[in-house]
């Protein structure tokens, strides 16, 4: 264990880059990732099936973020069929802040979630409003541009690493891509690697006049996602507090007093490989049971670059729910995963997971599956 750590220290420290995730600093930040897996279980004890489960799952995850404002929408569709039984669960969350001051980082903030199941009555939902602290920075733009650099590095097209502001440079480009497609519609492409060149000769690092055919193959493959993937790129955190106004519950029963509802997101990027995010929220109802009562969770998010076809995911939650005058129950999630990027945005994936719910009987299973990711 201490070797495999020793190697992932490492190799989060023999890159020479010139440039950083932090450096990347822009006003308008956004993202968006929609994702399809699908598994499918079976096994058989002598004649007798003994499991037949499918899964279908779909998740998006799309963010805007400004000066003056920011809007991150997750959503999560999960249906699946075991043996003759179908059920499905759907979540959404939404949220808005509107930033007090352009440039300060102090905000106001809505956020509506909203979840339904194959059991439930009705939707179940929830508003939170309230005030936090914090910025999110996507930096996806900059590490396809440190990942083009490598390419060219590796293939001898350029010398050595390009300065800071050149790749800056650069990533802005990538960042405008939508930009291109409007100025120039179909044949967008040849501008757009055009104006990426025109930046790669200001640093006189290039080995011939140009980046030939092969550099303009190793754009391609980074910018579409051909032969391999970079993962998205986020540092940055926020802090919120506010109050949580119940609206209503999957079976129909009264909704209760608002909750005094804190969170918090953090996610740090350690190296061009390796990328934490961690986000924790607690409430707790206002009303004779302040406090004794309180709901807490806490997710971390582990991604490791093992190549450009091959990434090591690992995810941990831990929820503890405390009722009043009795003992808390706690859940813990962890699971591991390998993702193979095949090819056309095509994952192979190889997970192992545990769960463990109070005093029952820890889970352990493990799946294979394949995953698209649409954009």
């Amino acid at each position: 264990m201490r070797k495999l750590l020793f190697f992932i220290i490492l190799t989060s420290f023999v890159y020479a880059q010139n440039v950083t995730v932090k450096d990347y600093e822009v006003a308008v930040s956004q993202a968006k990732n929609l994702r399809f897996d699908g598994n499918w279980n079976w096994s058989q004890i002598g004649d007798s099936v003994s499991t037949n489960l499918a899964n279908a799952y779909l998740f998006l995850r799309t963010f805007y973020s400004s000066l003056p404002m920011a809007w991150f929408i997750d959503a999560e569709a999960n249906g699946f069929k075991n043996k003759s039984k179908f059920g499905h669960i759907v979540t959404l969350k939404a949220r808005f802040n509107k930033y007090i001051w352009p440039h300060a980082d102090l905000f106001g903030f809505s956020e509506l979630n909203a979840s339904h199941t194959d059991t439930s009555k009705q939707i179940a939902s929830d508003l939170t409003v309230g005030f936090g602290y914090g910025r999110y920075i996507d930096a996806t733009s900059l590490a396809k541009a440190v990942r083009i650099e490598d390419h060219l590095l590796r293939d001898k097209v350029i010398s050595g690493y390009l300065s800071k502001e050149i790749m800056l440079d650069i990533a802005n480009i990538i960042e405008r891509e939508e930009e291109f497609k409007v100025m120039y519609g179909d044949t967008y492409e040849t501008y757009w690697f055009d104006a990426i060149e025109v930046e790669i000769k200001k640093s006189d690092q290039l080995v011939e006049d140009n980046v030939g055919s092969i550099g303009i193959l190793r754009m391609r493959q980074v910018l579409f996602n051909i032969n391999e993937r970079v993962n998205q790129r986020f540092y940055g955190w926020d802090a919120t507090a506010g109050i949580l106004f119940p609206l209503t519950t999957s079976d129909k029963s009264p909704v209760g007093n608002p909750n005094l509802s804190l969170g918090g997101r953090y996610s740090v990027p350690l190296s061009w490989k390796f990328q934490i995010n961690a986000t924790a929220r607690i409430f707790t109802p206002m009303d004779s049971s302040f406090v004794k009562k309180i709901t807490t969770s806490l997710g971390v998010d582990f991604i490791y670059e093992l190549s450009n076809k091959i990434n090591f995911v690992t995810n941990y939650k831990i929820e503890v729910l405390k009722p009043e005058n009795r003992d808390a129950v706690f859940t813990n999630n962890l699971g591991s995963s390998f993702w193979f990027y095949l090819e056309n945005n095509i994952f192979l994936t190889i997970t192992g997971s545990y769960t463990k719910l109070g005093s029952n009987p820890s889970t352990l299973s493990t799946n294979i599956g394949l995953q698209y990711n649409l954009f």
